[in-house]
């Protein structure tokens, strides 16, 4: 964007050097006239016409430029090219003139070519500059029509010098011009880029949003289920064995059996109710990730692998490599999610020494690898306890990841160890 805006501010300076110049040629094409005209009249020559002659010429040729003047502020038929070849026609037979009557009119016949080269367009221009260079030539060889041989010769030499001298500025002139035009061209593409990128970005940012509420809203989902499952296989199940206790406690004390026998019953539904509120606790607790309360995501993870270090009596590490910045909480909650169940998997299956997490920040992404020196095993067969064992198997991992737009990559093979890599996008608090 920063080179888009420095090319259109190169590309407004140079168009406003070329409007300077176009305004310049007007008074320029004056004084050249002016100069010219005092020169022939106060410098004698011997080949010039009188004054009275030469008057009327000058005075025809400077109305013809105040006529043209008085035309470039208005708007003409086709943008005025007929109009154009016809003002040069006539102005190049009143140059062509005044060098007849007075050779140093030759200062006022550079008008021709710089009519020509603002006025006419392809090779229009061309043909009047060249047509300019014969009263040029004339003012150059004394400014009379040549005799003989010899003066045709001359004046076709020095002809053929100036139409070398004009040729070349017209070729750089050309080039410039069409280096100038495809600048433009290039510029008015590199804005409509532009203007596409930031379609494409403020699309995106839409998009980002919402996937992050369908992400939160499925997220939601797979909460609730997870969430029932584990009230119905240990809650539920601890109250129904609580009921059972407490009922078989009654039914014992009725019939009078020892003190003992009844007692142990109540301490076994005291049991359950214990276990209860354990498993009900840790539930809940998994709804919302406490470690990313506490801290931010690099200094979670290292806590988990020091926790997961320290009840495996295994090695374990975090690495962060580049800029770590904050994320949105749903991007943070994933990652953090995939690193529990990616540590519980190597902790169950993997017999591994050593575990190694890398938290990596790049432009756009964010990554997470964790990687075992386990058994590892074929993931062609990969058990059904491993791919969805637990509250985050690896089908789940692989739906949250892929909620966020993001993926999950499994590398394995049977004795070298098991390496999951999660990718996200790199989603900011502010998106």
């Amino acid at each position: 964007m920063g080179m888009i805006k420095e090319s259109a501010a190169d590309e407004s300076a140079l168009g406003d050097w070329q409007h300077r110049l176009d305004r310049l040629i007007g008074p320029l094409c004056y004084v050249a006239l002016l100069i010219a005209l005092a020169l022939a009249l106060l410098v004698p020559v011997p080949t010039a016409r009188s004054a009275a002659a030469t008057l009327p010429a000058a005075a025809a040729a400077f109305l013809w430029l105040v006529l043209r003047s008085a035309l470039d502020r208005r708007p003409l038929p086709d943008g005025g090219a007929r109009w154009a070849g016809a003002h040069f026609a006539v102005l190049l037979a009143l140059i062509t003139v005044l060098v007849l009557d007075n050779p140093y009119f030759g200062f006022f016949a550079f008008t021709g070519y710089l009519h020509a080269a603002q006025y006419l367009r392809g090779r229009a221009r061309i043909a009047g500059a060249a047509a300019t260079t014969v009263p040029s030539a004339l003012s150059q060889t004394g400014g009379v029509l040549p005799a003989g041989a010899a003066q045709v010769g001359g004046l076709l030499a020095v002809m053929a010098f100036n139409l070398v001298v004009v040729g070349v500025i017209l070729t750089l002139s050309e080039v410039t011009d069409r280096l100038s035009l495809r600048r433009k061209a290039a510029n008015a593409e590199l804005a409509e880029a532009n203007r596409l990128l930031t379609e494409m970005l403020a699309e995106n940012a839409g998009l980002h949003a919402q996937l992050l509420v369908q992400a939160r809203e499925a997220g939601a989902a797979d909460e609730r289920r997870r969430l029932a499952r584990e009230l119905h296989d240990t809650v539920a199940q601890g109250l129904a064995g609580i009921v059972t206790q407490l009922q078989a406690a009654d039914l014992a004390r009725e019939q009078d059996t020892p003190v003992e026998q009844w007692r142990r019953h109540l301490d076994n539904a005291a049991g359950l109710a214990r276990e209860s509120l354990t498993q009900a606790r840790r539930a809940v607790h998994a709804l919302r990730p406490l470690e990313l309360e506490r801290a931010a995501l690099p200094e979670a993870l290292a806590e988990l692998a020091e926790q997961w270090q320290e009840r495996n009596a295994t090695t374990a590490g975090l690495t962060v490599t580049g800029e770590a910045r904050p994320l949105h909480p749903e991007v943070e909650v994933t990652l953090l999610r995939i690193a529990q169940e990616s540590l519980a998997n190597a902790a169950k299956y993997a017999r591994a020494g050593r575990v190694g997490l890398t938290l990596s920040y790049m432009p756009g992404l964010v990554t997470l690898d964790v990687r075992d020196d386990g058994v590892g095993f074929d993931p062609g067969a990969e058990p059904a306890s491993r791919a969805t064992g637990g509250g985050y198997g690896l089908a789940v991992m692989r739906r949250r990841a892929e909620r966020l737009a993001g993926r999950l990559d499994l590398e394995t093979e049977p004795g070298a160890g098991t390496t999951v890599t999660a990718t996200l996008p790199a989603i900011g608090i502010e998106e």
